[in-house]
């Protein structure tokens, strides 16, 4: 055998062993990281065994939940827009130099990219569908994504506050991972990101009330009424969170899905007034008809708005709406509904499109761009008016 051939052969057996070794080297981090979460889990008083606790309400409603399934599969042409919503297109170069002060992009329902102190906060990203992919042309979105998540500016940590599809999204947690950046997520979500090939080393896993430091941006996790789970048997077994997101400058708040409760008062007390709420809204029940989102762990506008009370904030930018159609009713109903609240309580309202972009050092001059002659007309044709 030639020397050529037997350096050849002991290459790749050098190469195999090596592969090898790797493998084995991040089932040991992974088996490691599990044992650590478990243990975690074990001590959490939000965890009874392996389930974390949910405390929703449970709500009496003359709506049964076949009625409410029916509206929401048969009535869907009367609840969504007659055509896709109006957005922003979202230009990386203006989002290329890094803000001191507070910036907030709305890349649509849920999804933010908020800026201060130099860092670049990626919030709950969602860019696709709202669903596993079986379901996605019932979860479609309303509005574009105003951007691609290739052109966005490199994210310093992304933040998740549940696991739920409208808020943790595969594709891009695969994506972003890749690049490097890490993740702050609650306890047990890092299980979902380690399966999707996320190292350990990158996620930073969360209960209530506890806080990490991002380069001078300090992200603390706080609580939620909310559930959790991806696959139907794995109902809870991850917990959920809001955020408070605070630099030496500024405050925000973000809640996350979740239903009213006394956490918004406890957060408030303990953390000040906010410059920002980034707060869910989902429409108010009214005389009777319709049902109450509380139940799914979710919001009325008048929850909204008691808890925007609650935190003290300066401003209220709401969240969770017009992009995907979640509940049985129309698409504009909650931020309207959230207007009419806002006059009882004179509530500063942040209401930009989809893509657009609100620096704090400039005026905030928002619009109700909803009301727009062009949409209402649209609203107008399926019956019902703004």
């Amino acid at each position: 055998m030639s020397n050529t051939l037997k350096a050849s052969i002991l290459s790749v057996v050098g190469v195999m062993g090596a592969h090898q070794w790797s493998r084995a080297d991040t089932g040991n981090e992974l088996t490691k990281s599990e044992a650590i979460r478990q243990e975690r889990i074990a001590q959490s008083e939000q965890f009874s065994g392996n389930k974390a606790i949910t405390r929703m309400p449970s709500v009496d409603t003359n709506e049964s939940m076949t009625t409410v399934l029916w509206k929401f599969v048969s009535q869907r042409g009367e609840l969504k827009p007659s055509k896709p919503l109006p957005y922003q297109p979202i230009n990386p170069v203006a989002l290329e130099q890094r803000s001191e002060a507070l910036r907030v992009t709305w890349l649509g329902h849920s999804s933010l990219f908020v800026e201060m102190a130099n860092k670049r906060l990626l919030i709950d990203p969602v860019f696709e569908y709202a669903s596993p992919w079986i379901a996605q042309r019932l979860f479609l979105r309303n509005v574009s994504a105003p951007i691609a998540r290739e052109d966005l500016p490199l994210p310093d940590a992304i933040v998740i506050s549940h696991d739920h599809y409208d808020h943790l999204e595969e594709s891009t947690a695969r994506y972003f991972a890749a690049k490097g950046v890490e993740f702050y997520v609650p306890l047990g979500v890092g299980r979902h990101l380690e399966n999707w090939g996320v190292a350990p080393q990158q996620i930073k896993e969360f209960d209530w009330w506890e806080s990490a430091n991002v380069d001078g941006v300090e992200l603390t996790a706080t609580p939620a009424n909310h559930n959790s789970g991806r696959k139907g048997f794995d109902a809870n077994t991850t917990l959920w969170c809001s955020w408070v997101i605070r630099s030496d400058k500024h405050s925000v708040f973000y809640s996350g899905d979740t239903a009213y409760d006394t956490h918004f008062k406890q957060i408030g007390d303990k953390f000040g007034s906010f410059d920002l709420a980034f707060i869910e809204v989902a429409a108010n029940v009214k005389e009777g008809k319709g049902y109450p989102v509380e139940n799914w762990g979710h919001m009325q506008a008048k929850h909204t708005m008691q808890a925007y009370v609650d935190l003290n904030a300066d401003m209220l930018f709401p969240v969770h709406w017009s992009t995907y159609e979640l509940f049985a009713h129309r698409w504009d109903e909650p931020i309207n509904d959230l207007i009419a609240e806002s006059e009882k309580t004179g509530a500063h309202l942040v209401t930009p499109m989809v893509g657009e972009t609100i620096d704090y050092k400039n005026d905030i001059n928002t619009t109700f761009w909803w009301k727009t002659p062009e949409i209402k007309l649209a609203s107008a044709q399926l019956g019902y008016q703004n």
